[in-house]
């Protein structure tokens, strides 16, 4: 975990431009820079970011308006993960649950049912262990998670589901080291169409470009950094099996949708590429 500091005075110089990040309107909001000693986070209405390699300290300069309380909220939520994966991890926009099956990730685009699925595998046992963003630590022979504080951010429809609000306490991370092994990742593709879910295994070099995509990146023109994004997740694929799940989305049939995302991850055939599919719910 980062440790953010406030800073005063004037900043570093940002350097070369390695990144910009847009909102839905295509308007820039965040730029990343990069320089030979440090790296410069430059975020709209709230101010710059400053970080160097090897150094766990982020420092920010905020701007003349900004509300403390502000930056830290979008530090710690959105850009620890991008700024861990520039010191060297790799970081999803994922959600995860840990149980029985090890810790299970869900990736998708917004709206997708990500955070639902992470809260509700707590019906299973499972706990939630991320909403949006997961640090992955690579092993010798498996892929681990690094848990970051977290609060759930549903939709209203699941808010109203699972009774939750934010009144609610903050989920305690309260696991094991053996735990957080990462057992399996579930791709969601939600389908008003589709009648019945259906689970697929991926082959790995499907399963790396379908996770490329919700990964953190900040640096995407340096060959190196690419390089070790690559390496990394054709690390992850070949460790960690892959799934697509498409469904239809419907909170009332959650608890079916679990049984399946917890037999997928449980089976002692996952990483086989002859896993059998399982049965649609009927």
């Amino acid at each position: 975990m980062l440790s953010l500091i406030i800073s005063s005075g004037v900043a570093p110089t940002a350097g070369r431009q390695v990144n910009e990040w847009r909102d839905e309107r295509g308007k820039v909001f965040a730029r990343a820079f990069s320089s030979e000693n440090h790296y410069r986070f430059d975020w709209s209405g709230l101010g710059a970011f400053v970080f160097h390699p090897g150094s766990r300290d982020v420092l920010v300069w905020p701007e003349p308006d900004a509300r403390h309380k502000e930056i830290s909220n979008t530090f710690y939520r959105l850009l620890q993960p991008v700024i861990l994966q520039a010191l060297g991890q790799q970081a999803l926009h994922a959600a995860a649950s840990v149980g029985p099956s090890g810790t299970i990730a869900f990736c998708g685009n917004t709206g997708s049912g990500k955070s639902t699925l992470g809260f509700a595998m707590q019906q299973a046992g499972y706990r939630q262990l991320a909403d949006d963003a997961l640090v992955l630590q690579l092993e010798q022979d498996r892929v681990s998670v690094c848990p970051l504080p977290f609060a759930p951010r549903l939709r209203p429809a699941s808010r109203q589901h699972f009774g939750y609000s934010d009144q609610n306490p903050a989920p305690r991370v309260d696991v094991r080291p053996a735990d957080l092994e990462l057992s399996a990742i579930f791709l969601l593709r939600q389908d008003e169409q589709t009648e019945r879910p259906r689970l697929a295994l991926l082959p790995q070099a499907q399963a790396f470009s379908a996770l490329l995509a919700h990964a953190y990146c900040y640096d995407a023109q340096d060959p190196r950094h690419t390089r070790r994004l690559v390496d990394s997740y054709l690390a992850i694929v070949s460790l960690v099996p892959v799934f697509t799940l498409h469904y239809r989305p419907d909170l009332q049939r959650l608890p079916q949708l679990i049984e399946i995302i917890q037999d997928a991850a449980g089976s002692s055939n996952a990483k086989s590429s002859t896993f059998r599919l399982l049965d649609p719910i009927p």
